[in-house]
């Protein structure tokens, strides 16, 4: 992803339109009010599809003894790594 550019609030406010387009085109902005970063604005990507199913999950055996099972679980349910 390319660095973002620094735009304070009024820049984003008087050139909304044309700020929204660039996002739009892959550019993301960082928007400071007295020098401080305040929030970004960067282009939406869809959320990418679940990667289990039930089916999926109806697979998964867990060994009792497992240490690392709740990490396990967390990775399934959670997509947590």
């Amino acid at each position: 992803m390319p660095e973002a550019q620094i735009i304070g609030v009024k820049q984003l406010y008087t050139n909304l339109k044309k700020i929204s387009q660039r996002t739009a085109k892959g550019e993301s902005f960082i928007v400071v009010r007295r020098s401080q970063p305040l929030f970004r604005v960067i282009p939406y990507q869809k959320e990418e599809s679940k990667k289990y199913t039930l089916k999926d999950l109806e697979k998964l055996q867990f060994n009792s003894g497992d240490k690392d099972l709740s990490k396990k679980i967390d990775e399934v349910v959670y997509k947590h790594k």
